[in-house]
């Protein structure tokens, strides 16, 4: 019988920094740890202490899976950076979700049928995808987008429950423009994605997972472009 593989996956697109480790058959270990600003310094090591606990080195990793985003420009560069050198040293299969997909999959399926994942964008936007529940599985309707925040809210179909960090600063916006169509905001601990997602999903037929192949693969998924780079671009079209 062939053994199953050894995973490292890893999220650094939120405020809270997830890394998982599965070994073979064995249970996932995850851990996590919240602070945008300490993402870089925290995510190594928390990778070799996962790896310690599983008795693992990194060239035993078989596979890596990575969140691609949207979310934190500096946040996800720190864990492409990371896998980037990773594949290096040692090339191996790589896989990647979206962070708004992997968001999803986290909220229970017993109560509802319409999902909005809504993450803080700045700028008074939103980045944004509804999911409709189809056979268990919450389904995406449409391509993720960056919107305005009312514009966003206001779609919302009667009886949707809706997720993500942007419920922090936009709470105002859903009383607001929601139309009262929204039956139930998850709190604080259904915002963000999880590494373990990653791995749950890994060897799925129908997985959302992306395998990473072309150098184009290896860049984040940021739906728009960072501020200084859209500056830049304005001050072109107006020059």
């Amino acid at each position: 019988m062939k053994s199953l593989p050894n995973l490292l996956a890893m999220d650094t697109s939120s405020p809270v920094l997830s890394v998982a480790v599965k070994r073979g058959s064995e249970t996932t270990s995850e851990t996590c740890l919240e602070g945008f600003m300490e993402h870089a310094k925290n995510l190594l090591p928390m990778i070799d202490e996962l790896l310690n606990k599983n008795a693992l080195k990194i060239g035993d990793i078989d596979a890596f899976l990575i969140g691609r985003g949207p979310g934190s420009f500096t946040g996800l560069k720190i864990a492409f950076a990371a896998v980037k050198g990773f594949l290096a040293a040692r090339e191996k299969p790589c896989y990647g979700a979206l962070s708004l997909d992997m968001i999803a999959a986290r909220i229970p399926r017993e109560r509802i049928s319409d999902l909005g994942v809504c993450l803080d964008a700045r700028r008074e936007q939103i980045y944004g995808r509804f999911y409709r529940l189809h056979k268990g599985q919450w389904e995406p309707k449409g391509r993720p987008g960056a919107v305005a925040a009312q514009d966003m809210i206001a779609k919302f179909p009667p009886g949707s429950c809706i997720t993500g960090d942007a419920l922090r600063r936009y709470a105002d916006v859903v009383e607001k423009h929601s139309n009262g169509h929204i039956a139930e905001c998850y709190p604080e601990p259904y915002w963000y994605p999880r590494a373990s997602t990653l791995i749950e999903w890994f060897g799925h037929k129908k997985t959302r997972l992306k395998r990473l192949r072309k150098p184009a693969d290896f860049l984040p998924f940021y739906i728009r472009h960072p501020e200084p780079i859209e500056r830049k671009r304005s001050r072109g079209k107006n020059g």
